[in-house]
């Protein structure tokens, strides 16, 4: 994944790790029915990289399109 800077601070965001308890990788799931994920070819789940802001905190989760 690329470098990600953050929009409030302009700093650039360190890749982080987010989870739950009990819940492995977390994935964003896809509807097949022809809407946007679909058309972009992303399969039912697609994974999740976290990247966080070292100033400010803030988040931000990016889909991996890739797979």
């Amino acid at each position: 994944m690329s470098e990600r800077s953050c929009p409030d601070c302009d700093v650039l965001m360190e890749q982080t790790n987010v989870t739950a308890e009990g819940v492995g990788d977390l994935y964003i799931e896809t509807e097949r029915d022809g809407g946007i994920l679909d058309r972009l070819g992303v399969g039912y789940q697609a994974p999740l990289s976290a990247y966080l802001c070292p100033e400010c905190g803030f988040t931000q989760l990016y889909a991996d399109l890739s797979e």
